[in-house]
C-alpha cells in the first residue's frame, strides 16, 4: 500500500481580509468610503435595477454606480444596496455635496488613467521609431 506524506508549507500566507476603501471629503466635510465593486457586485448591481434600466448608462454610472459604491459615510457603514429604493435613499443621504465629491474623485480617476494610457502608447511610438 502507498503511503502519501501531507506537508505544509513554511511560508506564510498572507490572506487580505479587510477591504480597501478609497476616501473622499465633501464640501459638508463628511468623509465618505468607497468600496471598488467586484464583478459579482455590478450584476447584482445591474439586477437590482432591472435590465431596461441598466441600459440607462446616465443612471447606472452617474448615481447608481456611485450610491452602491457608499461603504461608509462618516462612522456610519451601508452595506450593499438590495433594492432601487435603497440606491434612491443613498441618493437623499450623499446629496448634491456628497455626490459632487464622488464623481469629481471618479473623474480624477479616470483622467489618470486616461493620461497614463496616453503616455504608454507615446512610449510605445517612440520605442518603435528607434527601431
Amino acid at each position: 500500500m502507498a503511503t502519501v506524506k501531507v506537508t505544509e508549507s513554511a511560508a506564510p500566507v498572507h490572506v487580505d481580509q479587510k477591504p480597501k476603501f478609497e476616501s473622499v471629503q465633501d464640501s459638508r466635510g463628511r468623509t465618505i468610503q468607497l468600496r471598488s465593486l467586484d464583478p459579482l457586485q455590478q450584476a447584482r448591481l445591474v439586477m437590482t435595477v432591472g435590465g431596461d434600466v441598466a441600459q440607462n448608462s446616465v443612471y447606472m454610472n452617474g448615481f447608481a454606480l456611485p450610491a452602491a459604491m457608499v461603504a461608509h459615510i462618516d462612522d456610519d457603514f451601508f452595506g450593499f444596496p438590495a433594492s432601487v429604493k435603497q440606491i434612491e435613499t443613498m441618493l437623499i443621504l450623499l446629496g448634491n455635496e456628497g455626490m459632487s465629491a464622488i464623481n469629481g474623485h471618479m473623474l480624477a480617476k479616470f483622467e489618470a488613467a486616461q493620461a497614463e494610457q496616453e503616455q504608454a502608447a507615446l512610449s510605445a511610438e517612440q520605442a518603435a521609431a528607434k527601431n
